[in-house]
């Protein structure tokens, strides 16, 4: 593959059952991808395991979605997506909760291609809006949802209680 090939013929399909043993290592990446200073490229068998743990849950729950990238027989990336809904609008609002691209595939279109299957979908539910957040210092991704038509807005903070 040659350095900033484009890949054209990237499938997205939604995980189910039978795929989250082959997609463990990228939940494992997107986990290690943060500021942690741990190599995204490494997961311990531990990791994997409770990472296979983690999107059997996903799966038992009904909130989210999550969708891959399948890159002839490899799956190269993920975005999670859920819905609610704007009493303001009327109309229901697509979250992307996760967006993640293993470290050899990032800047060939993955990350583009399932934004690009979010957007199609929020259209498609007649949504409102396309929401969603990201580190101050995740500068490739803030470059991506600007080139996509993403808007910072100004004065919103994000609150969050952890339980």
């Amino acid at each position: 593959m040659k350095g900033d090939e484009v890949l054209v013929d990237v499938e997205v399909v939604p995980l189910n059952d039978l795929l989250v043993p082959r997609t463990r290592a990228l939940i494992s990446g997107y986990l290690n991808s943060s500021s942690n200073g741990v190599d995204e490229s490494f997961s311990s068998i531990e990791q994997l395991e409770k990472c296979e743990q983690i999107l059997k849950r996903f799966l038992s729950y009904d909130l989210t979605h999550c969708y891959l990238a399948k890159y002839h027989q490899d799956y190269v990336g993920f975005i999670v997506l859920s819905w609610s809904f704007s009493i303001s609008k009327g109309y229901p609002v697509l979250h992307i909760d996760g967006l993640y691209s293993s470290p050899e595939y990032r800047n060939k279109g993955i990350g583009r291609r399932l934004m690009q299957y979010a957007i199609d979908l929020a259209n498609e539910k007649k949504a409102s809006r396309l929401q969603l957040e990201t580190d101050d210092d995740n500068t490739p991704a803030r470059a991506l949802y600007t080139n996509l038509g993403f808007n910072k807005i100004p004065g919103k903070g994000v609150y969050m209680s952890f339980l």
